[in-house]
């Protein structure tokens, strides 16, 4: 799977822990609808202001959604009102410079994976390496150290490689290209974060 290839370099992808339109909902899009076709055929969904967010469901509850040149996903407000009650989501965007994955937990942003070098950055500088949340990417091989060295799994080259194995260790869910085929529901997100 290569987003860039699918999307080019300005998106955002978000795995919620809620059905589709409650995540949707959580995220400013007060009316979602479907959006037929793939995605590839959806310009005409992604102009006015604010941020057009897609999304399907996915097996156990949780969410995929996606934005175009929008990082909605990655605002720390909307990751909290997708985390609480202990609750853990993950979302990643990509701009010409940058590719970063976002987690929270319970309401807190613990931190950042750099997508492109397999390590975690706590918000701050400093990660709570006791966090369970954080304990489950270390195990995995994302380094939270100042060595920034991922080993494992996390010390792959592949730059979707760390995003794939970020969101199996966080969500159960192995994403593949399938998932990003239709059918898709969304809608313009109101908020302002």
């Amino acid at each position: 799977m290569d987003l860039d290839e699918m999307f080019g370099e300005g998106w955002c992808v978000t795995l919620a822990p809620y059905p589709l339109t409650e995540t949707l909902q959580r995220m400013g899009v007060a009316d979602p609808v479907p959006c037929p076709g793939d995605l590839d055929h959806t310009a005409e969904f992604r102009r006015g202001d604010g941020a057009f967010v897609f999304g399907r469901d996915m097996p156990g509850d949780w969410a995929l959604t996606i934005e175009f040149d929008s990082w909605n996903g990655c605002e720390h407000d909307v990751l909290r009102a997708l985390t609480v009650d202990g609750r853990t989501a993950i979302s990643a965007y990509r701009d010409p410079d940058t590719r970063t994955a976002t987690i929270a937990h319970d309401g807190a942003v613990l931190g950042c994976l750099d997508l492109s070098g397999g390590y975690f950055e706590g918000p701050s500088g400093n990660v709570d390496t006791a966090h369970p949340v954080v304990s489950l990417l270390t195990a995995a091989g994302f380094d939270s150290s100042d060595a920034c060295e991922p080993t494992g799994e996390a010390a792959t080259e592949e730059l979707d490689g760390c995003l794939v194995l970020a969101v199996r260790v966080l969500t159960g869910i192995t994403l593949t290209a399938a998932d990003f085929a239709p059918p898709w529901s969304g809608g313009l997100s109101r908020a302002t974060y």
